[in-house]
């Protein structure tokens, strides 16, 4: 999982800030009830995802995919790495 480590350094204390959404969430939350939270609590680093995606995107080669997901998709990998983590 290379691409992982390349856009884990996006998100600063990252466990931190996912447990503190995952402590607000209900238990039948959806990903978008996750990404909404996040971007209640923390809009600024959500704010420095989407920048730093739309950076990734634009310096890409042409022709290649790009390794960083989208943001959204972003946030929902390391929920699942926090989860995985922390069963």
């Amino acid at each position: 999982m290379p691409v992982i480590r390349i856009i884990m350094a996006v998100l600063n204390k990252k466990e931190e800030k996912i447990e503190a959404v995952l402590d607000r969430m209900p238990k039948d939350y959806t990903d978008k009830d996750f990404v909404d939270m996040f971007i209640k609590l923390y809009s600024k680093d959500w704010g420095k995802i989407k920048a730093n995606y739309i950076k990734h995107t634009q310096d890409k080669i042409a022709g290649t995919e790009g390794k960083m997901p989208k943001p959204e998709l972003y946030l929902k990998q390391l929920r699942e790495l926090y989860l995985e983590k922390n069963k």
